[in-house]
């Protein structure tokens, strides 16, 4: 982003990003915040400013305004950004938290008919299956499967993943470059499966998303089916603007 972009930024803008990063590392749920006046006091911003802000973070569920109680934080949900490809580890990192992982398995199998048809199979072709739980604070958040073409992983299966970015070890020993990727995101109710695994209750609210993703040339290499806890997990999109319309639309009078 160039100087000129960086000015447009509305300064409420860089003060709720920075108090949202504040909360997310060094705040716990029921904390309360700094009232208007302190945080004016500390970052040199006027009432007006430092309130837009407040109210973009109550719009996003993460803080709370009470009457004669004061502001606290309500939720510090774990936020993917959609627009970027980033592994889980990559991802985590930028927010500064502590990741792992667990129930990890590693296994060839058969594709389905869907996983043939995304990543352009044959009848003969198998996948490595990656099945792990990841964590946060050692607390599970994502159930992630990972398939990958066994001819363009070989020995991945014995190798074992050795590193907790499964995307760092495709560049670093087998040369696979994500270049771009589709995903698909679904709200659904947790299965008692994913529940055990989540620690959650059963039927809760989750997150189920399908990536695809592309190398140089519209190659298909992975797929990723991920079950994200919906009290923990959020994802966030910029969207550009509307393209102008080359038609002029006008209201009919006599509908």
């Amino acid at each position: 982003m160039d100087k000129t972009n960086k000015r447009r930024i509305p300064f409420y803008v860089k003060l709720k990003n920075e108090l949202q990063e504040k909360i997310q590392q060094e705040m716990n749920i029921g904390d309360f915040m700094p009232t208007e006046k302190e945080i004016g006091e500390i970052y040199g911003a006027s009432r007006e400013t430092v309130r837009a802000a407040i109210n973009e973070l109550v719009k996003e569920g993460l803080i709370v305004k009470k009457q004669g109680k004061g502001t606290f934080v309500t939720n510090k949900n774990t936020m993917q950004d959609v627009g970027r490809i980033y592994s889980w580890t990559e991802e985590m990192k930028l927010r500064n938290k502590k990741t792992g992982t667990s129930h990890l398995e590693i296994s060839e199998v058969a594709p389905s008919r869907k996983l043939k048809k995304a990543l352009h199979l044959s009848d003969n072709d198998k996948v490595v299956c990656i099945n792990r739980v990841r964590l946060i604070d050692d607390e599970p958040i994502v159930i992630m499967v990972n398939y990958i073409p066994e001819k363009l992983v070989p020995g991945l299966k014995e190798k074992g993943l050795n590193c907790e970015s499964l995307y760092y070890k495709l560049e670093r020993d087998y040369n696979i470059i994500l270049v771009y990727a589709e995903e698909i995101i679904t709200a659904r109710f947790a299965t008692s499966a994913e529940a055990a695994l989540l620690q959650i209750p059963e039927e809760s609210a989750v997150l189920n998303v399908r990536r695809t993703s592309f190398t140089e040339g519209n190659i298909p290499v992975e797929v990723v089916d991920m079950v994200a806890r919906g009290d923990k997990y959020q994802y966030f999109a910029k969207l550009k603007g509307r393209h102008k319309s080359t038609r002029r639309w006008r209201m009919d009078a006599s509908n």
